[in-house]
């Protein structure tokens, strides 16, 4: 840290409360790092921010990619580390990849953590299976495709995709993976409270032996002593305007983030001169524009995929823009570079509202019983670029005046026609739409009068028709501190700061902006908030508050 800079300085004797472990965010890292702590003993206090404990986690499906997991090993899976630790590689920094290199064209803070992940990661599942805090489950990961899957580091492993489990076994999601976490928190004695956000570090000696808490219900502040350390995990900054417009490359409408998550670490971390990393990117994603812009930038889910085979994506000329079923993450980085566009154009058929509308990756079609004013409807093609132009007008304001080309009607016949052709011969010559598996999972099962290829289908000569207007959203940013495989935050000098850790989103990704596989946001949360857990119970003690101040702990 910087000399100049020392945070809050602790005064002795006004703490409110005191704990060996003290965490903040209750996600999947921050879980993780308090079960970890407790399991070896350590009394551990963690504060949510928002009313209820889970953070964006519990929104999820609840998948944490592992690669080498006990469970593959259990059915006779291959996953060797070199070549897992190469895909991670070649995904996180394609420009640079050097497959003949010793840090395989990484700096050497990405590879530590990519190659300390690869085992580490493992290591938390089974040991959180191991006391009972997470049950997990490989089947859906037998079918379930990493986004690469054409790359030869990939090798066509399947397995590495977990999903947390109930008591048969079965597949269940986010909010179950936080509920077994906490579950496993309050019986070993972790101290759960919520509507208490993060506000600043206490500071002594250059060591963080605490920090400020304030209470929502009542705008009061106290503050909050760690023996051996405080650990942050309180996400990204997705919901903080001023910070988006900052720190991202290009205009984000919002995203399936949880509301708490308006990057409350920065400020703390950037009193104390810790420098911040990968602050440009995101796990990128596409957002409906009109879920965002009135009073809340948070969307029920992100587009994962464009929904259904008879549904495409074009742009306010009318064109094709690319293929709509490449993963969320790169399909996304269509709006990035200049004269990239805000806006695109969702549109589907009756076909598609009525067979896919119920599916998982349905957004954004409406489920049933949820508005769907965000849609924009039309017996014809005619009818609905009319709305589509209207719809347009009416959100000036917040698109910046944004319209319909003067050709887009006659270009959209076009592409419409052109669409149809490829549908039907099976083969998109334009995009290359249906060629990796992951496009084909995310669709799901081919519809009855779909074409030969399941995630495309002529759309009906007659409508109604529908269109959704489409811009960048996030699942969450991915900026933040550079840290350890332990998770211990590192200053200017790349060394450790005493006392301070951060996982999760609030910490800077060795992804950079690639996107591993489904699942690359939680594995790390749960793996990175595991050794953050670990790592602490090495650590010695500083002071005994509860017994030198009189405080209550």
């Amino acid at each position: 840290m910087r000399s100049d800079t020392r945070g809050i300085d602790v005064r002795a004797g006004e703490a409110d409360s005191v704990a060996d472990v003290v965490v903040f965010g209750s996600g999947a890292a921050g879980l993780a790092a308090a079960v970890t702590a407790a399991a070896a003993g350590c009394t551990v206090q963690l504060f949510e921010k928002a009313g209820t404990v889970g953070g964006t986690t519990a929104k999820s499906g609840g998948v944490y990619w592992i690669p080498g997991n006990h469970l593959m090993d259990e059915r006779g899976i291959d996953d060797p580390e070199d070549r897992a630790i190469r895909y991670m590689a070649r995904v996180s920094a394609p420009d640079r990849y050097r497959p003949d290199d010793a840090l395989l064209g990484l700096t050497k803070w990405e590879h530590d953590l990519i190659s300390g992940y690869y085992g580490l990661a493992s290591e938390a599942v089974e040991f959180l299976g191991g006391i009972g805090a997470l049950r997990s489950t490989i089947e859906m990961a037998l079918r379930f495709p990493d986004y690469h899957m054409g790359l030869p580091e990939q090798g066509g492993v399947y397995g590495r995709a977990l999903c947390p489990a109930d008591d048969e076994g079965r597949p269940t999601g986010g909010a179950d993976l936080v509920a077994q976490l906490t579950a496993a928190a309050r019986r070993l004695g972790v101290r759960v409270a919520t509507r208490q956000a993060f506000t600043d570090l206490l500071v002594d000696g250059g060591r963080v032996v605490g920090a400020v808490v304030r209470d929502l219900e009542n705008a009061r502040d106290r503050e909050v002593r760690a023996r051996l350390g405080v650990v942050l995990a309180v996400g990204g900054f997705t919901h903080d305007p001023r910070r988006r417009e900052q720190h991202l490359p290009a205009r984000v409408w919002g995203g399936c983030a949880a509301p708490a998550n308006t990057g409350d670490a920065l400020g703390a971390l950037d009193s104390l001169g810790i420098p911040l990393h990968n602050m440009e990117c995101a796990w990128w994603d596409q957002v409906a524009i009109e879920h965002t812009h009135q009073g809340s930038t948070e969307t029920r889910a992100g587009m994962w995929v464009a929904p259904g085979d008879s549904s495409l994506i074009v742009d306010l000329a009318g064109h094709r823009v690319g293929n709509e079923k490449l993963f969320y993450s790169d399909r996304a980085k269509i709006h990035l570079g200049e004269g990239a566009p805000e806006l695109l154009v969702l549109l589907f058929d009756s076909r598609t509202e009525q067979l896919f509308s119920t599916e998982q990756f349905a957004y954004p079609l409406a489920l049933p019983g949820e508005s769907t004013s965000h849609l924009v409807s039309g017996d014809s093609w005619e009818q609905l670029c009319a709305g589509l132009d209207s719809r347009l007008h009416s959100l000036r304001s917040v698109t910046g005046g944004a319209r319909l080309r003067s050709d887009f009607r006659s270009n959209l016949a076009a592409t419409i026609a052109r669409f149809n052709d490829l549908a039907a011969a099976g083969v998109d010559a334009d995009h290359g739409r249906g060629v990796e598996p992951i496009e084909r999972f995310f669709t799901g099962e081919p519809r009855a009068g779909g074409g030969p290829n399941p995630v495309m289908a002529p759309l009906h000569e007659a409508g109604p028709y529908h269109a959704v207007l489409i811009g960048l959203g996030t699942l969450d940013t991915k900026g933040g501190p550079r840290t350890t495989t332990t998770g211990q935050v590192l200053d200017e000098n790349s060394d450790p700061v005493p006392g301070l850790y951060a996982v999760g989103n609030c910490a800077a990704s060795p992804s950079n902006d690639g996107y591993w596989a489904a699942g690359a946001t939680i594995g790390p949360a749960l793996a990175f908030g595991y050794g953050a857990g670990r790592h602490l119970t090495t650590q010695r003690p500083i002071g005994t508050y509860a017994h030198e101040q009189g405080v209550t702990s």
